[in-house]
């Protein structure tokens, strides 16, 4: 990376800090190697991220708010919320297992994350049922769900589909089969009886 006379900011640092990570990986990468790439000192880093923890969480965080970007334009689709909901919950499932396929480094960092620091890992769970409780309120608009709290119903949909998020699932070669299975399951349990 050339920054020649482009002046230090948030966004420089976390495009050099991803390409750190890349190409060390997550148990190697350090501020240390950041701040050599952007030929600055570690005091010129600190200055923005006071920590090396608050800038691997903000990496973290914009990689995972990419990575789901797709579920924003699930929530835009002109379509029936059953249908939506199945579309966003599928979504969920694979975006992770793409980027463990496609972003290893990136993943890996994910994963290291998640263990040590719940900070990030908390908005994106809670970003996740908050798209599930729009689309089920929208459910229930239509008269196609009928749940007596959408936020709640929201949550368990979630807890209910997280198992599909974890690395020890994506090698299973019935992955697909089962997350049918359980999406299914949870659209009739949501149904409104009466239509």
């Amino acid at each position: 990376m050339n920054l020649g006379k482009i002046s230090l900011d948030k966004e420089i640092i976390l495009n050099t800090t991803d390409e750190v990570i890349r190409r060390f990986g997550p148990d190697k990468a350090n501020i240390t190697d950041v701040a050599k790439l952007l030929k600055v000192s570690h005091a010129a880093i600190y200055r923005y991220y006071n920590r090396k923890t608050a800038l691997w969480n903000a990496v973290t965080e914009r990689w995972l708010a990419r990575l789901h970007a797709p579920s924003n334009d699930i929530l835009k689709e002109d379509s029936p919320a059953d249908i939506k909901l199945y579309h966003l919950l599928e979504n969920f499932a694979e975006a992770k297992r793409l980027s463990a396929i496609n972003d290893p480094e990136m993943f890996a960092n994910y994963i290291k994350l998640a263990r040590n620091s719940m900070e990030v890992i908390e908005k994106v769970r809670e970003d996740g049922i908050n798209k599930i409780e729009k689309i089920i309120s929208q459910g229930i608009t239509e008269g196609v769900f009928f749940a007596e709290s959408s936020h709640q119903t929201a949550k368990s949909v979630y807890l209910a589909t997280s198992v599909f998020i974890y690395p020890d699932s994506f090698e299973d070669p019935n992955r697909k089969q089962n997350i049918d299975s359980v999406v299914n399951l949870l659209l009739s349990g949501l149904k409104n009886p009466n239509k």
